[in-house]
């Protein structure tokens, strides 16, 4: 089942994960949750998943899902984009529009406490035909309150059409 968005498509399903390493990181997320709702944090051991480490990001959760900020942004977005986002809020990491959206996705992962899988074109001008698969899972200490995501999205960029 989707859900609105204006420049993302966002849903609930992870079958239809088309990134090999989008599946690995959310196969990685679901054994750590270990029958719980969610993992922790502590439960994420990045050394486990070294293969993936160029795409994973990790989200503080900020005023119970109002903002977020990047704790850690892995290459592959800093490569692709050009930005380092690590420290920054959704605010300055994106356009209005596109960070609009984001925070739209990212605050139903906390409210709903699962993981969304989402798709979108590149939103920097003149790189629109650059699109990219995402993923926002969350983690929780005491698996109630959801206090970061841990995510990925990985950049297909092809030619232009």
């Amino acid at each position: 089942m989707s859900f609105d968005t204006t420049l993302i498509a966002a849903d609930w399903d992870m079958q239809k994960l088309a990134a090999a390493p989008m599946r690995e990181l959310h196969g990685y997320w679901d054994q750590r949750r270990r029958g719980r709702a969610m993992p922790a944090r502590a439960d994420i051991d990045i050394a486990l998943i070294p293969t993936l480490l160029q795409y994973i990001f990790l989200i503080d959760v900020i005023d119970a899902g109002r903002d977020f900020r990047f704790r850690l942004a892995g290459t592959h977005f800093r490569d692709v984009t050009d930005q380092e986002v690590t420290g920054q809020h959704v605010g300055e990491a994106f356009p209005e529009e596109f960070g609009a959206d984001v925070r739209r996705v990212w605050t139903k992962v906390v409210g709903e406490k699962r993981p969304a899988r989402g798709t979108g074109s590149l939103w920097i001008p003149g790189r629109e035909h650059v699109k990219w698969e995402g993923i926002a899972m969350p983690l929780a200490e005491d698996d109630q309150i959801v206090n970061m995501l841990l995510g990925g999205v990985l950049f297909n960029l092809g030619r232009h059409a």
